[in-house]
C-alpha cells in the first residue's frame, strides 16, 4: 500500500467523513464518498482505522455498519497473495504489509463481544474471509481466540459460532480440533440454566458444518465411523430429548428446528450413523407432528381458538413463524425418510397415518383464503406446485408428491384408507354445524389430484367411480367457492378416465362454464381456468366423443377467460395466457373462428406488460400456436406486423422507449413459426424495417435481438433474403452481421452470432461468394478483444461447424489467413478453443465442438496435415513436490506448484476426449446409483443419495431427449443430424474412438502426455497404456 498519508489523525478523520456521506441520500455526495473511499484504500492505514471504527461502540450503529461492509470488501479484495491468470501470469492486485494484516488481526476478535449482534456477525464473516488464507500456518492463534469465545458471555459465544459456521478444516484439523469443538458445543447446547435458547440453538447449527467436514476429509471408513459414533452416542439422546419436550423456556421451536435440519442431513449425507438410532427418532417425530396437528388446526387453519404464539419483528422471536417453519422442516425430514431406500420400510408401516395426517395439514388456512379473496395474484402464485412462498400446505402437497414418485401404487390403499376415516370426520362436523367441515374435503381432493396419473393406471386399487360421485356432490356446495373451485379442478383432471362417461363431462363442462361469468368469485373463476386447461390436457391426443364435446364448449370458455383479463396481474394473466395457448393448439377450427378475438388480445398484452418476461414468453408460444394455423396467419401478420413496424421505424429516445428489443423478438416469433415462401408483408414490410432499426441502434439488446431476427429469416426463405430488391438483400445480411461482429461494439453482441453466421453460410451456401472470407475474417477479429467464455464459445463454434461439413476449405482458409501476431489464424483460433473446450456450455454448442475435435483428430492422424499437425498448445499442469502435508496450501504454494508446458494440439484433443468420456461415465454411474436407492433396504455400508455431479463438461447435455434448452435451434441440429457421428451413443462412442486409436501406430507418442488419472480411465475402457 504505497499511499500513505504523513498525518493518521487526518487519515481517520477523512475516512469517519467520507463513510458518514455514503449514508447520505445525495447521489452527488454518495459519488464523491465512494471515489474517495478508493482512494483511501491505498493508505497504510486504511483496513485498521475501519477495523478501530467498528470496535467504537460510541459511534451510531449504521456508520459502525458500513465500516464492516467496507472491511469485509476491503479483506476480499487485498488479503490475498498473488494467483495466477489463464496465462500463468501473476494478477497485480495491490497486497495488505504484513504489519497491517497483523494489527487488523489483533483488532477484530474484539467485535466477536460487541453487545449488538449485526456487528458480531460481520466480524465475524470478516475473520472466516481472513482464515481461509491465514489458519493455521499465519494466524495460529485464531483456534484458540475462538474456543476463548465459547467460554464467555452469550454475545461471544454467538460471534465465535457464527465463524464456525463458515470454518473449514482439512483432515489433519478436523480430527485435533473437531472435538474440541463439539465438546464446547455439547456444553453449550446441555447447559440449559445457563444459556439462553438463542445461544443453545447457535450452538446446535455447528453440528452440520463438522459432519460435513468429517464426511469430505476423514475417507478412512472405520476411523470415520469411529468419530462419528463417538459425536452421536454422546448427543444423540440429548437431541432426542429436546426434540421431545414441550415447547417452554428450555425448548422451542426454534431449537427443534434446527436439531431436526441437523436430522435431516444424516439420513441425506450419512445415513448409516443415524440408523441405529431411527427406533428411537421416528416415533418422536411421529408424536411432535400429531401433538401439534390440534394447534394447528384450531389456531391457524380454523382460528377456533386464541393464538397462543408472540409475534415479533425479529425473524427468531416469531413463534408463530419458528411454528411453521418446523413444521415444513419435519416434512423435509419425512421426505428424505421416503427417499432413503433403507429408511422406507419404516415408512410403509405407517403409511395410512402418515397421508391421514399430512391430509390433514395441507387443509387452507383461514388466513390464506383471505389471502387469496383479496388478491387473486396471491392465490395462483401459492397453488402453483412451484410457488414462490414455501408454505405448510405446498410442503405437505411435497411429501405426497414423493410417495407417488416413490412408492406409486402401493400408497393408494393408503390414501383410500386415510379418505374414508377424513370424509367421516367431514360430515359429522358438518351435521354439528361446523362451518369449516369443508377444508378436509378439499384437502382429500388435492391429495387425490397429487395422485392423478397412478390413480388413472391402478385399475381397481382406488375406487375411482365412488370418489368422483362424492366429487360431483361437492359441486352443489355453493357458499364454499373453494371448494367449488377445487372439486372441478380435481374431476377436470380425470375426465379421460373410462368411467367418466358422456353425460358426467357434459354436466361437469356446464358447471364450469357457469362458474366463468362475472357474478362468480374470482378464486371460483381462476379454478374452473384451470378446469378448462384440465380438460383439454386430458384429451389432447386421440380423436373422441369427449373430445368433440370439450370443442363445442371453446367458445363460451374463452368468452369467460376473456372477461376476467381487465384488471389481471402478472400471475392470474400467465395462467389466462396459457390456457388460452392450449385451447388454440386444441382446435384449429376454435382457433379460426375466433381469431378476430385472439389477435386483438395479443397485440394488446404486447403493447401493455412489454417488460414482463413471464407474460412475453408466454405471449410467444400462443403467437408460434396461432402462426402454425394456415387459417389464421394471414390475420395476424396484417394486424400485428403494423404495429410492429411502427415501433422499429422510431428513432431517438423514443426508439428506446420503444422497446424495440421485444418488439424484435415478437418478430422472430412469427418469422419462425411461418411457413415458406413468407409473406409479402414478412418481406416487403417488415425485414427491411428490421434490418435499419438495427443498423442506426447503439442498444446492445436491440442488436442481440436482431440478429436472432435475422437468424430466423434467413433460415426460413434464404433465396427471398438474398434475392430481396435484387441482391440488396444480401448487402443487408453482410451490413447487419459485421456490425455484430465489430471489435469495437460490446462483446455481449457477439453472444449468438455463432449460429447466425452458421445458419447464412449452410442456407445461403453458393449465394455468398466470396462474402464467406470476409465473414471468418471478421470472426476472427472479434475473437482478438472478447473475454466473455459465452462469446468465446460462440465464434469459436462457428469454425468448429465448419470443420465437420467443410474440413478442407475451413484448413485452407486459416492456414492461408494471418493471425494477430502474424503466425496463421489456425494457432490463434486453437489456443481459443482448447484451452477452454472444458467450460462450454449449452446442447447444440457441445455437440458440435466434441464431434469437431473427434474429427479433427481423426483427420490429423490419417493425413499427418502439417497444418494441424504443428499447431501447439499451453496447458498448465501440477507438480505436487514442494507440500506434500495434508493441510491446506496458501495461494502462493499452489501456484508454485503449476507449471505451464507446450504439447501439440492434437494430444490436447486427446486428452480432452478422455477427460469426456470419464465424464459421461461418471455421470451414468451416479444416475445407477440413484436409482438403485428406490431398492428397499440396501446393504447399510452403501452410501445412500449420491448428487451427480455439476455440469461443466461438454456431455453433459448430449443428445438428451428431455432437454429442450434451446428447442428453436433444431433448425441447426437438422442440418447436423445427418452426420454418423451425432446418431451415436456418445460414451460408446467415444470409447470405441479410444480403443480404435490405442491400435494405431501413432498410439504410444502420445501416451507420455497423459496423467495418472486419464491413463487410469483408458486402462477402464481395457486400453493398455504401459
Amino acid at each position: 500500500m504505497s499511499l500513505a498519508f504523513q498525518n493518521a489523525d487526518s487519515i481517520r478523520q477523512a475516512l469517519l467523513e467520507e463513510l458518514q456521506n455514503l449514508l447520505t441520500s445525495d447521489t452527488a455526495a454518495l459519488q464523491r464518498a465512494e471515489a474517495r473511499i478508493k482512494q483511501l484504500e491505498y493508505t497504510d492505514g486504511y483496513g485498521i482505522y475501519l477495523s478501530e471504527l467498528i470496535m467504537n461502540q460510541a459511534l451510531e450503529l449504521p456508520l459502525r455498519q458500513i465500516a464492516s461492509i467496507m472491511l469485509t470488501r476491503y479483506v476480499e479484495n487485498h488479503w490475498s497473495e498473488p494467483s495466477l491468470d489463464e496465462s500463468g501470469a501473476e494478477n497485480t492486485n495491490c497486497v495488505l504489509p504484513e504489519h497491517s494484516k497483523r494489527s487488523i488481526r489483533n483488532i477484530l476478535p474484539n467485535g466477536l463481544y460487541d453487545p449488538n449482534s449485526k456487528i458480531r456477525s460481520s466480524v465475524a464473516h470478516t475473520i472466516s474471509t481472513i482464515s481461509a488464507t491465514d489458519w493455521p500456518q499465519v494466524w495460529t492463534e485464531l483456534f484458540d481466540i475462538i474456543i476463548k469465545c465459547l467460554g464467555g458471555t452469550e454475545n461471544s459465544i454467538h460471534g465465535a459460532m457464527q465463524i464456525l459456521r463458515e470454518f473449514s478444516y482439512d483432515e489433519k484439523q478436523i480430527k485435533e480440533l473437531g472435538p474440541v469443538v463439539i465438546s464446547e458445543v455439547y456444553r453449550i447446547f446441555d447447559s440449559e440454566q445457563v444459556y439462553s435458547i438463542k445461544t443453545r440453538t447457535s450452538a446446535i447449527r455447528i453440528l452440520k458444518s463438522v459432519f460435513l467436514s468429517i464426511s469430505i476429509n476423514i475417507l478412512d471408513k472405520q476411523e470415520q465411523a469411529s468419530m462419528m459414533n463417538s459425536i452421536l452416542t454422546n448427543f444423540m439422546d440429548k437431541l432426542l430429548h429436546y426434540l421431545s419436550m414441550n415447547c417452554g423456556e428450555t425448548s422451542n421451536f426454534l431449537l427443534r428446528t434446527e436439531i431436526v435440519k441437523i436430522l435431516t442431513f444424516l439420513v441425506t449425507d450419512m445415513p448409516k450413523y443415524i440408523l441405529p438410532y431411527m427406533d428411537q427418532l421416528l416415533p418422536i417425530i411421529w408424536q411432535l407432528l400429531t401433538q401439534i396437528a390440534r394447534v394447528y388446526v384450531k389456531v391457524i387453519v380454523n382460528r377456533t381458538e386464541p393464538s397462543p404464539f408472540t409475534t415479533s419483528d425479529n425473524e427468531e422471536d416469531d413463534e408463530q413463524a419458528n411454528f411453521s417453519n418446523m413444521i415444513i422442516q419435519i416434512f423435509e425430514f419425512i421426505q428424505c425418510i421416503i427417499g432413503a431406500g433403507r429408511f422406507r420400510s419404516v415408512i410403509k408401516s405407517v403409511l395410512t397415518d402418515l397421508v391421514y395426517i399430512i391430509i390433514v395439514y395441507i387443509q387452507v388456512s383461514a388466513q390464506q383464503i383471505e389471502d387469496w379473496d383479496e388478491d387473486p395474484e396471491k392465490f395462483v402464485e401459492d397453488e402453483d406446485e412451484t410457488g414462490v412462498e414455501l408454505t405448510i400446505r405446498l410442503s405437505g402437497q411435497d411429501v405426497l408428491v414423493t410417495l407417488n414418485d416413490e412408492l406409486s401404487a402401493k400408497v393408494l390403499p393408503a390414501l383410500q384408507e386415510a379418505i374414508r376415516r377424513h370424509m367421516n370426520v367431514a360430515e359429522a362436523e358438518k351435521a354439528a354445524g361446523n362451518s369449516h367441515w369443508w377444508k378436509i374435503q378439499e384437502a382429500c381432493m388435492v391429495a387425490v389430484h397429487t395422485f392423478n396419473e397412478v390413480i388413472l393406471d391402478s385399475g381397481d386399487q382406488f375406487d375411482l367411480l365412488n370418489y368422483l360421485t362424492f366429487a360431483r356432490e361437492m359441486l352443489n356446495y355453493h357458499e364454499s367457492a373453494h371448494l367449488v373451485g377445487r372439486a372441478l379442478w380435481t374431476l377436470s383432471s380425470y375426465s379421460k378416465s373410462p368411467l367418466y362417461n358422456i353425460q358426467m363431462l357434459e354436466e361437469i363442462l356446464n358447471v364450469t362454464l357457469q362458474s366463468l361469468t362475472p357474478d362468480k368469485s374470482i378464486v371460483l373463476k381462476i379454478c374452473a381456468v384451470r378446469a378448462v386447461y384440465g380438460f383439454i390436457y386430458s384429451h389432447l391426443r386421440a380423436e373422441s366423443e369427449k373430445r368433440a364435446l370439450i370443442k363445442t364448449k371453446l367458445i363460451g370458455c374463452l368468452d369467460g377467460i376473456l372477461g376476467i383479463i381487465p384488471g389481471s396481474k402478472s400471475s392470474v394473466l400467465a395462467l389466462l395466457l396459457e390456457t388460452i395457448t392450449t385451447m388454440i393448439n386444441f382446435d384449429n377450427d376454435f382457433a379460426a373462428t375466433s381469431q378476430g378475438k385472439l389477435v386483438p388480445l395479443i397485440i394488446a398484452v404486447f403493447i401493455k406488460y412489454p417488460e414482463d418476461p413471464f407474460i412475453l414468453e408466454i405471449l410467444q408460444e400462443m403467437i408460434k400456436a396461432i402462426s402454425q394455423n394456415p387459417s389464421c396467419q394471414q390475420s395476424l401478420q396484417e394486424k400485428f406486423i403494423p404495429t410492429l413496424v411502427s415501433i422499429l421505424q422510431l428513432e431517438g429516445d423514443l426508439a428506446k422507449a420503444g422497446k424495440q428489443d421485444i418488439a424484435l423478438d415478437i418478430l422472430t416469433s412469427i418469422v419462425k413459426h411461418s411457413a415458406a415462401p413468407l409473406s409479402n408483408m414478412l418481406i416487403e414490410n417488415a425485414f427491411p424495417a428490421m434490418i435499419h432499426c438495427v443498423l442506426r441502434t447503439d442498444d446492445q439488446s436491440v442488436m442481440v435481438s436482431g440478429g436472432e431476427c435475422l437468424r430466423a429469416y434467413i433460415f426460413l426463405s434464404p433465396e427471398q433474403i438474398c434475392t430481396y430488391k435484387n441482391g440488396e438483400g444480401l448487402n443487408y445480411v453482410m451490413q447487419l452481421t459485421t456490425m455484430l461482429l465489430n471489435p469495437m461494439n460490446n462483446e455481449m453482441t457477439a453472444g449468438q452470432i455463432g449460429r447466425l453466421v452458421i445458419t447464412i453460410i449452410t442456407k445461403m451456401g453458393n449465394m455468398l461468394g466470396e462474402n464467406v472470407d470476409l465473414l471468418l475474417k471478421a470472426v476472427i477479429s472479434k475473437m482478438q478483444l472478447v473475454e466473455c467464455l459465452k462469446v468465446v464459445m460462440s465464434l469459436v463454434v462457428i469454425f468448429a461447424h465448419l470443420f465437420l461439413t467443410q474440413m478442407d476449405a475451413v484448413l485452407n482458409f486459416l492456414s492461408t489467413v494471418p493471425g494477430p501476431t502474424g503466425e496463421p489464424a489456425m494457432q490463434f483460433v486453437f489456443n481459443n478453443w482448447l484451452s477452454r473446450q472444458a467450460s462450454f456450455f449449452g446442447a447444440y454448442e457441445r455437440k458440435v465442438t466434441t464431434m469437431a475435435m473427434c474429427k479433427l483428430f481423426e483427420y490429423g492422424l490419417t493425413t499427418q496435415d502439417n497444418r494441424l499437425t504443428s499447431i501447439t498448445i499451453k496447458e498448465r499442469i501440477h507438480v505436487d513436490n514442494l507440500n506434500t502435508t495434508p493441510r491446506v496450501k496458501t495461494r502462493s504454494q499452489a501456484a508454485s506448484s503449476q507449471q505451464w508446458v507446450t504439447i501439440p494440439a492434437l494430444v490436447k484433443m486427446f486428452k480432452l476426449l478422455i477427460n469426456e468420456l470419464a465424464h459421461l461415465r461418471e455421470v451414468k454411474l451416479a444416475c445407477l446409483e440413484t436409482d438403485s436407492e428406490d431398492e428397499d433396504d440396501p446393504p447399510s455400508g452403501e452410501k445412500q443419495l449420491i448428487s451427480p455431479p455439476k455440469g461443466r463438461f461438454i456431455s453433459d447435455l448430449y443428445f438428451n431427449d428431455d432437454d429442450d434448452e434451446d428447442v428453436d435451434d433444431d433448425l441447426l441440429t437438422q442440418e447436423l443430424s445427418k452426420n454418423p457421428l451425432f446418431q451415436a451413443n456418445m460414451e460408446e462412442y467415444l470409447a470405441g474412438f479410444l480403443q480404435n486409436f490405442s491400435s494405431s501406430e501413432h498410439f504410444n507418442m502420445f501416451v507420455p502426455h497423459l496423467n495418472e488419472q486419464e491413463k487410469s480411465i483408458l486402462r477402464s475402457i481395457q486400453v493398455n497404456v504401459e
